[in-house]
């Protein structure tokens, strides 16, 4: 492929202007924006500015059946699975946002698509492209915790910001705030662990943010215990209500026989407690890491941008296939129908 890539986006919201503007100022030599996909007359005009020739178009289905290499998927989540089928099977690359899916079908559709595909579909979980939680896969792989028993992840922050139409708070259209949210921290404790989660308990209720009525509002708490195919177990807690936005607290590790490697995300410094060293004293490690940008300044985010163009570029799947990343994402849905069901729910 030795022109730009032509790049189709559906949906310019928050996240999806993010995308809009890092692959604009990251890719730009290799691929261009031609068309985008939208109606809010305000978010219209804010994408415009980036790529005043981009064609508009107000149906996604003209969108992904134009003269376009790649589509860009940044719309609600109950409208992921459909878009990138009808783009995978018009021939396109498709990037598409996170979660993979809301239902364990809908995952498992995509996924076989995606296998019968010759296109790259490649998933926005960017918490895999930063070098600081890398390090901490490849401190694993080199055995410097032991065989690892645990992962862990502790997250508080605010609440979902509003978002059109409220759909991110109606768990039948987002899939929950587990689904939503925790599908990237799910990832990367898979990832980190190099096992298949097969069977979790998760309880949840919400207790602070209610903003839609009736029993389809996502939670804004909650916990949650799995058991991975190899042995070792993770946990998860949330709290949606914890502190003011933009403040966020998150902190990840993983436990081994061995040692400890914990997250210290405030300075991008790594905690790593190995048995019988120090005194019980961490060593700490410092990581060469970009810091967070664009929507939400997840880690990553810089990166997974060029590492979408490189595989569309080489052929070679990325890092966040759908292959790849799937097994998160069947996680946080049946943690969300253990909250609903009271009881352990085996992921298939």
């Amino acid at each position: 492929m030795a022109n730009k890539i032509r790049m189709g986006f559906i949906g310019v919201g928050a996240m999806g202007y993010s995308h809009l503007e890092i692959f604009h100022q990251q890719c730009s030599k290799q691929a261009e924006a031609v068309a985008f996909c939208a109606t809010n007359t305000e978010r219209i005009q804010r994408a415009q500015k980036i790529a005043p020739e981009a064609v508009l178009h107000k149906n996604e289905s003209k969108l992904i059946k134009s003269d376009l290499d790649a589509v860009i998927i940044s719309s609600p989540n109950f409208t992921h699975v459909p878009l990138a089928l009808e783009a995978i099977k018009a021939g396109k690359h498709v990037f598409l946002e996170k979660p993979v899916g809301i239902t364990p079908a809908e995952c498992r559709t995509l996924l076989r698509a995606s296998q019968k595909s010759n296109r790259i579909l490649m998933i926005g979980h960017e918490l895999r492209y930063s070098a600081y939680f890398a390090k901490i896969k490849q401190l694993i792989e080199k055995g410097a915790v032991g065989v690892p028993q645990m992962a862990w992840c502790k997250e508080f922050r605010g609440p979902f910001q509003p978002k059109s139409r409220n759909w991110i708070q109606d768990r039948r259209k987002s899939g929950g705030c587990l689904v939503d949210k925790n599908c990237h921290h799910f990832d990367l404790m898979n990832w980190w662990l190099n096992s298949k989660p097969k069977r979790v308990s998760a309880f949840g209720s919400n207790a602070i943010n209610r903003v839609i009525p009736g029993p389809n509002q996502v939670h804004d708490h909650a916990t949650a215990s799995w058991e991975y195919a190899n042995g070792a177990k993770g946990t998860l807690h949330l709290s949606l209500f914890a502190h003011e936005p933009p403040k966020e607290t998150l902190e990840m590790g993983v436990v081994g026989s061995e040692g400890v490697v914990q997250t210290d995300l405030d300075n991008l410094k790594l905690l790593l407690w190995e048995k019988g060293k120090r005194k019980g004293e961490p060593k700490v490690i410092s990581v060469r890491a970009k810091r967070g940008i664009g929507w939400g300044g997840h880690l990553g985010f810089a990166e997974m941008h060029p590492a979408f163009i490189k595989a569309v570029r080489t052929g070679l799947q990325p890092l966040t296939s759908v292959e790849n990343t799937i097994d998160g994402t069947l996680l946080a849905i049946a943690a969300e129908e253990s909250i609903r069901k009271k009881q352990i729910v085996t992921i298939k």
